[in-house]
C-alpha cells in the first residue's frame, strides 16, 4: 500500500471554497496568505479572489478551534466545534496563565460586556480598534491582554474574526455573523469529525484522528465507531489504517502551502520520505514549512516572495527531484494570485539540518 500516493488521491478538484472546507472538515489556517492557497488548489477555478470573497460574506470562518490553533470551517459548524473544544482550552488558562497576562475574570466580563455592546447591530471593528476599546475601559495591551481576551471570548462563542478589512483582521458577534447554526450534541460531534477526517485524509489510523482533533484515543475512538462500517480496513508495518473504498492513489507536483493538510493532518508523517531524504518540514516549536510534492513524496521545500507586480516562487528541491515537473503547478498558482511567478532554485535543505537555508545556488 502507497500510503503517500493515496493520501494525494483525496486532493480533488471541488467546485468552491466551501466544499473544500467541509469536505476537509477544518482546514488549518494561521498563516494567511499561505492557507488561502491551501483552499485554492483544491476548487477547479482557484482563484485568490473566490476563498477571500467566502470569507467576506460569511460562508466560511476563520478561528480558533481544533488545538486552540486558527483554523477555516464553515460558518454553520462553528458551534458545534465549539462544544467539543472550547472548554478544553480554557480549563488551561490556569491562574497563571491569567497572571501572566495581568487579566482577572472581572476584567474578562468588562471587555465581553464593552465588545458586545460595541458590536451589537452587524458592528465589525479591527483588531486596532478592539484594542483601543479596551485601553478605554482602562485594559492596557502591555502584557498580550488583547490576543488573550480575544482566545477567550472566541472560545466562548461571543465573537468571530469578521470580513478583513484590507490586511487587518476585524471582529463581529457569533450571533450575529454566523446565525445559522448547526446543532450537534455529544457523540454526534465525534461522528461528524471522523466522518470528514477519514473521508478527506484516508488511508489513516485512530491515533492520526486523535492527534488533528487534539483529543485523546479513548474519546476519539466513540466518533471512529460510528464511521468504521463505511471504511476499508488495511494493514501496514504493523499499524492498523482505514481508508474510503473509493479512493485511488494520485500522481502529480505539488507546491503545497505551509501548514497544509497533506501534510499536518497525521501523527506519523513517514509515509511522506520514501523516495527523498528526510528533511527537517518544521521548526523545533512548531512552525511548518511549505513543501514540494511529487506523487505524495517531499521532495523538497519552497517560499513566496511577494512583490508589487509579481510574486517570486522559490524552490529548494531535493537532489535528484526535475523542478521542470513543477512548471504547470506553478502556472496554476500564478493564475490562483493573478500576478506573473518567476522560479529561482536555491540549494537543497541540508538532510537533519534543524534550520533551513535559503542561500542561492551557485
Amino acid at each position: 500500500m502507497d500510503i503517500a500516493a493515496l493520501r494525494l488521491g483525496n486532493i480533488g478538484q471541488l467546485d468552491s471554497p466551501e466544499d473544500v472546507v467541509r469536505s476537509l472538515g477544518a482546514v488549518q489556517g494561521q498563516d494567511y496568505g499561505q492557507s488561502l492557497w491551501a483552499i485554492g488548489l483544491r476548487t477547479d477555478s482557484g482563484r485568490i479572489q473566490d476563498v477571500e470573497e467566502a470569507l467576506r460574506t460569511g460562508r466560511i470562518v476563520r478561528t480558533w478551534l481544533l488545538r486552540g490553533t486558527v483554523h477555516y470551517v464553515l460558518a454553520e459548524d462553528v458551534r458545534w466545534m465549539l462544544s467539543l473544544f472550547s472548554q478544553r482550552y480554557l480549563a488551561r488558562q490556569t491562574p497563571k496563565v491569567w497572571q501572566y497576562h495581568n487579566m482577572t475574570p472581572e476584567l474578562m466580563t468588562l471587555a465581553r460586556k464593552t465588545f458586545v455592546e460595541a458590536l451589537t447591530g452587524g458592528g465589525c471593528l479591527t483588531r486596532r480598534e478592539m484594542i483601543d476599546l479596551m485601553a478605554d475601559i482602562g485594559i492596557p495591551d502591555d502584557r498580550q491582554q488583547s490576543y488573550f481576551t480575544f482566545l477567550n471570548l472566541a472560545q466562548e462563542g461571543v465573537v468571530v474574526p469578521g470580513p478583513p478589512r484590507g490586511k487587518e483582521q476585524t471582529f463581529v458577534l457569533l450571533d450575529e455573523w454566523a446565525p445559522h447554526q448547526r446543532t450537534l450534541e455529544g457523540d454526534e460531534v465525534l461522528a461528524e469529525l471522523a466522518g470528514r477526517f477519514f473521508g478527506s485524509h484516508s488511508p489513516a489510523t485512530l491515533a492520526d484522528f486523535a492527534n488533528w482533533c487534539g483529543i485523546g484515543v479513548r474519546e476519539a475512538a466513540r466518533g471512529f465507531e460510528a464511521v468504521k462500517p463505511s471504511l476499508v480496513r488495511e494493514e501496514f508495518d504493523g499499524k492498523e489504517y482505514w481508508l474510503r473504498p473509493d479512493l485511488t492513489p494520485g500522481s502529480g507536483t505539488y507546491l503545497l502551502p505551509a501548514y497544509d493538510e497533506l501534510v499536518i493532518g497525521y501523527k506519523d508523517r513517514g509515509a511522506f520520505f520514501t523516495r527523498y531524504d528526510e528533511i527537517p518540514i518544521s521548526t523545533y516549536n512548531g512552525m511548518f514549512y511549505a513543501t514540494i510534492i511529487e506523487d505524495g513524496q517531499i521532495a523538497g521545500l519552497w517560499r513566496r516572495v511577494m512583490k508589487k507586480t509579481s510574486v517570486d516562487v522559490e524552490l529548494q528541491p531535493l537532489p535528484g527531484f526535475d523542478v521542470e515537473r513543477l512548471s504547470e503547478h506553478v502556472a496554476r498558482f500564478s493564475a490562483f494570485l493573478g500576478l506573473p511567478v518567476r522560479v529561482v532554485v536555491k540549494d537543497p535543505p541540508a538532510a537533519g539540518s534543524s534550520k533551513v537555508s535559503w542561500r542561492s545556488r551557485k
